[in-house]
Parts: C-alpha cells; structure tokens; sequence
C-alpha cells in the first residue's frame, strides 16, 4: 500500500489489498468491520454508507478490453475521513495512477489537490473516472453509425448482426453501471458536510451532470442499435424472399419442361417418336412455353 502526505491529511491507494493492510487501516481509523469484509468480496453494489468519522463508498468503473472488444467494470472502494482518503481496487487503475503521480510531483501539487479537504481530492477522481467514460460512450457511437452505413450503403450483411449483437450488450453493460453511479453521486452531495462541503456539492453536481449526459446518449446509442438490428432483420427478411421467389419462379419453369421431357423419354411408342423434326418442334415448345411463362410473371410483377 502506497501513501502520501500533505499537512495532516493522507492518500492511501492500494491495487491489491490483502486482509492484513485492511485490518491495519481499520485499527488506525476504526472502520467497520462490514466494510473491511465489502473490500475483500469479490462484487459488491455501488453504495454510500455514511458514519461519524468516515464516508465509505463503493463504485464500478467501465473500461474497454481491447482484446474482446468487452466493457467490463473495475469495482473501486474508497474511506474517506477528514484527515485521510483511501482508494482499493483490485488491479492497476489508469486513472489513479496518473492523478497519484500528478499530485506526488512536488509539495506543489499536493497542495493543489489536498489543502481543500479530502472531499476536493475524492472530487478530481470521481470527475477523472466519469470523464473517462464519454470515450467509452463515444466509441459505441461511431460504431454504431459505420454499421449503420455499411448496412444501407454494402450488399454484404453477414456478419453484421454479430456486430450489432456485440455493441447491444456493450450499451446494455454500461447502463447497468451508470444506472446505481447516478444514485451514489445524487447522495453524496446531501451526505455529512465535514467530509464534502457546500462547496464542494455543486462540483458533485457536476458529475452528476456529466453521468446524465452519458445516459442520455447512451439511451439514443441504444435506440439506434435497436432500430439497426430491425433493419437488418428486415434485410434478412427481404433477402430471404427474393431468393425463395427466385427458386420458385425456376421450379415452375422447369415443371412443364420437365413433364414433356419425361413424356418423351418413355421407353413406349410415341406419336411422331421417329420422325426427323420432332426435337426441333419439342425445342421450339419449351422454348415458347418459358416465354409465355416469364411473359406471364412478368406482367404480374412477379419478376
């Protein structure tokens, strides 16, 4: 467990906390004992939970797995007290870790970030964390709008329902982790004032601002996805019947053709069989009967 000092208040961040660095900041501050065993459970809901000399909170953080192509979320535990701030998270956070590297440059910097309170320092990293996110949200965007033009603009639509499948479950995934933030960001404005002052509330409020913009768009991500999905449904559908219409219109071509064939090929006398032109004339039948035929579907908008 890493930490840092400025004055009298101290950031404590840990990307890995075992059971023993836990019990030793709950011997130093007097945490919980619920909360120590929140930080060791695997999942835990985005929460609140307020007490005399600390705030806990526990939030979710979406990120991209380049690798799949995934949103997955990275649950974050932070006690916040007057004199002290500590931030627990299972693996590196990119986000703390610059903003822990930013405030460590210089006595500077820590004064920025620190000589308004542990409430001012838990401000710059929630903003940092939800300002991450619009990336996030804008990649789902211009995803959606290239399969949207592949769709109308490219006759080839294969894989293209795996894709828009794919994107779906991205929008669904980060409406599922919005969706608790917007409520833990609302609360922590009217929590106790020692920790986020009036002040600071209105910086909160800002957050919250930033959650709703992203809902917002992401609520318009997911009526686009779910119209292109109708639409290509609807593609599938129309590709569907032109080729069961095309091989309709060929089998019943072929059906008369095919009865005057077989007639013929009876291995029986035959009216006219030996004559020289019967071929020609059999040709010159069949020939007609396809034209009267395209003629036909023609004529009915078949074609």
């Amino acid at each position: 467990m890493r930490s840092l000092t400025y004055k009298d208040i101290t950031w404590y961040d840990d990307s890995n906390p075992s059971e023993k660095d836990l019990l030793e900041l709950q011997k130093k501050y007097g945490f919980h004992e619920l909360d120590i065993e929140d930080c060791l459970s695997l999942h835990e809901r985005p929460k609140v939970e307020e007490y005399d000399d600390y705030i806990f909170l526990v939030f979710h953080i979406p990120y991209l797995q380049q690798r799949t192509g995934r949103i997955f979320k990275e649950e974050v535990n932070i006690f916040l007290g007057q004199h002290f701030i500590a931030t627990l998270h299972k693996g590196n956070l990119p986000i703390i870790d610059r903003l822990w590297e930013e405030v460590n440059k210089s006595e500077e910097m820590k004064g920025e970030y620190l000589q308004y309170g542990t409430g001012f320092l838990l401000y710059e990293l929630m903003s940092k964390f939800f300002d991450d996110v619009f990336p996030l949200v804008d990649t789902i965007t211009r995803q959606l709008r290239e399969i949207e033009d592949r769709l109308f603009e490219s006759e080839e639509h294969v894989n293209l329902l795996r894709e828009i499948m794919a994107l779906k479950r991205n929008i669904i995934t980060m409406r599922s982790i919005l969706l608790p933030q917007r409520t833990l960001v609302a609360t922590l404005e009217h929590k106790n004032k020692k920790f986020v002052s009036e002040e600071l509330a209105l910086y909160f409020d800002d957050i919250l601002d930033a959650i709703e913009r992203q809902w917002s768009l992401l609520d318009t991500d997911k009526e686009l996805c779910e119209a292109l999905q109708d639409t290509h449904g609807s593609w599938l559908s129309h590709k569907t019947n032109a080729v069961v219409k095309l091989l309709t219109i060929f089998s019943v071509t072929m059906l008369p053709l095919t009865v005057i064939t077989g007639f013929y090929g009876m291995n029986v006398g035959l009216p006219f069989q030996a004559a020289e032109q019967t071929a020609l004339g059999i040709i010159i039948v069949m020939l007609g009967i396809i034209i009267v035929m395209m003629a036909y579907f023609a004529k009915k908008h078949w074609l």
